[in-house]
């Protein structure tokens, strides 16, 4: 209706600059940015000194991409308003999207210093700091944002993300600070939930939904895009996809033929897709995001769906009372020991997810210390992972590694590398013994790992999808396995090949294993080239095993709820998955 009032009175004076502006917004509001695009600077030909329609136009450009044009845009902008707070924060986050985290950073404070009580910058202040890696800081930040804003799920979201960084949080308080997400956003709606209707009919065919705004080129999509694949072949689920992010690309493409049916919900209210979802008759609804950007959490606090689980997309509990499994498998979650981290009942599947890895990737590389005389440690995680923790930890590797190097992949421009730099010197290890590759290219990243012999994981939020790339290139990771979820994944990967001689429990544990192993080149050289195979034979190179398993998992969490069970923990193992006898559950 805006849109149609805002067309009429352009019908009746084209040149009215604040009708094209208003019009701007409400296309950008939409989804529809370059509509969005073309009326804004229609806005500025009759309005030139209108720096709202330059902060929104940088918007806009900046939801196509186009983002050195939105900063200028902006930045133009604060030429006419040189105080104009939504500017600094806008132009705040096109340069976190350029990954000039300390511009950002320094954009978003002078928002704040113009305007102090904008939660929004504050929150993404809070995130940039946590990108940057200073968790104490983004904490405070975050929980600003939330004084300022109790009712701001995001801001709680991005709180729970940065603590999960924070080596200094104990797995109590870190579950505790979930449930805290829980009883203010979820609680007042479990009085309103409803009964559910669905047949319990424990053999019939299920309808199984599956939220995520990550089905488009993202690692989320790079998991369940091979299991969703096997299980569109499966005649008694029938499969519906909320894709809850506006823009689209090849992935998205290519995974709408696995579902029977795709909602776009972009903008739809949380109460709106409960009904979506009630209308639908899911029998069984799947987030793929927990506490991660544009999350539905809050839809699943309304319980649509009779039963209700969370899988890939985020590494601990929801916090919600109204999400009843949690997926994950044997390794990356033991028996008996996460069991308290989780609101949720946790499913074992025979993995947590399936790896393919990329299709052009160079072959494996000879060891290279055979023929560089000295070892070398890599990494390629997140650089903002890289803690002063880490660094000591690491350094104390490194130095007792005689003539040891470090290669420190991923690096963004801005200023990391030199801040790492000063971390290692204060440590002991000098600039010489280190090296720093920029982010690349898929096929450019993974032939760098010819001149790595072992990968060194970060904690307490350990690597992932970096790790199974390393080992697809030959090199094993070390990594400290962590008492929170966070720090589960790479002792999980490192499970499923065998390769528990690289799971180290503690921080002497994790030197001394990693002296061993560079003391051991020959065995080191012999375990290169047996990796790809190890990880193509595990469950997690298998996603036919996986995509069984989760359907296994279903129908024995379907069956339970139709017999009027609660929801309870158990695993499904191989040898069940084209069985029909009970999964074991606990």
């Amino acid at each position: 209706e805006a849109e149609s009032a805002l067309r009429r009175a352009l019908e009746l004076k084209p040149d009215f600059a604040a009708a094209h502006f208003n019009l701007g917004i409400t296309l950008n509001d939409r989804g529809r940015w370059a509509e969005a695009a073309v009326e804004l600077r229609l806005a500025l030909r009759f309005q030139a000194d209108f720096p709202e329609a330059l902060v929104v136009l940088g918007s806009a450009l900046r939801a196509q991409g186009q983002l050195d044009a939105a900063a200028e845009s902006v930045r133009c902008a604060l030429r006419y308003r040189p105080h104009f707070a939504e500017a600094y924060y806008n132009l705040g986050n096109i340069l976190r999207d350029q990954e000039r985290h300390s511009e950002a950073e320094a954009s978003f404070r002078r928002s704040l210093e113009l305007k102090p009580d904008q939660a929004h910058a504050l929150l993404n202040l809070g995130v940039t700091l946590t990108e940057r890696g200073r968790y104490g800081e983004a904490e405070a930040a975050c929980r600003r944002a939330l004084e300022l804003r109790p009712d701001y799920p995001l801001a709680h979201s991005d709180l729970l993300f940065c603590l999960s960084h924070n080596e200094d949080i104990s797995a109590a308080a870190l579950f505790a600070e979930h449930c805290r997400f829980g009883e203010r956003f979820e609680a007042p709606l479990r009085a309103h939930w409803q009964a559910h209707t669905n047949s319990r009919d424990p053999q019939r065919g299920l309808q199984v939904g599956f939220v995520s705004a990550d089905l488009r080129n993202h690692a989320v999509a790079s998991y369940i895009e091979p299991v969703l694949a096997r299980l569109a072949t499966y005649r008694q689920l029938s499969l519906h996809a909320y894709s809850n992010h506006r823009v689209e690309d090849d992935v998205t493409g290519r995974m709408r033929q696995h579902f029977a049916h795709w909602h776009a919900i972009a903008g739809v209210s949380d109460d709106a897709l409960a009904e979506r979802i009630r209308a639908d008759a899911i029998d069984i609804l799947i987030d793929l995001s927990g506490h991660t950007a544009h999350h539905r959490l809050l839809t699943f606090a309304r319980k649509p769906a009779p039963l209700q689980a969370s899988w890939i997309g985020y590494p601990g509990t929801t916090g919600l009372q109204a999400m009843d499994y949690f997926l994950a498998d044997r390794f990356f979650l033991p028996f008996g020991e996460f069991d308290r981290q989780f609101t949720e009942k946790i499913v074992r599947l025979p993995a947590n997810a399936p790896f393919l890895p990329f299709a052009d990737a160079p072959p494996v590389s000879p060891l290279a210390a055979l023929n560089n005389g000295h070892v070398t440690f890599g990494s390629f995680n997140r650089p903002t992972k890289i803690s002063p923790s880490v660094v000591a930890l690491w350094s104390r590797l490194l130095n007792a590694v005689p003539d040891s190097r470090l290669v420190l992949g991923a690096m963004r421009p801005d200023g990391r590398a030199d801040e790492l730099i000063d971390d290692f010197a204060t440590n002991g290890v000098a600039r010489e013994r280190l090296s720093f590759l920029a982010r690349s290219d898929m096929p450019t990243y993974l032939d760098s790992h010819r001149e790595v012999d072992i990968c060194l994981d970060t904690f307490p939020y350990t690597g992932g999808t970096t790790s199974l790339h390393a080992l697809w290139m030959g090199v094993p990771t070390l990594t400290l396995a962590g008492d929170t979820v966070p720090g589960r994944s790479g002792a999980s990967i490192l499970g499923h090949v065998g390769l528990e001689t690289f799971i180290a429990l503690n921080a002497t544990d994790f030197v001394a294993r990693g002296v061993s192993w560079a003391s051991d080149l020959p065995a080191l050289a012999r375990l290169r080239p047996q990796l790809r195979e190890r990880l193509r034979n595990s469950a997690m190179g298998q996603p036919e095993l996986v995509a069984a398993g989760l359907e296994r998992a279903l129908r024995t969490m379907w069956q339970r709820w139709c017999a009027g069970l609660p929801a309870a923990a158990f695993e499904v193992t191989l040898e069940q998955r084209s069985g029909l006898e009970p999964a074991s559950a606990t």
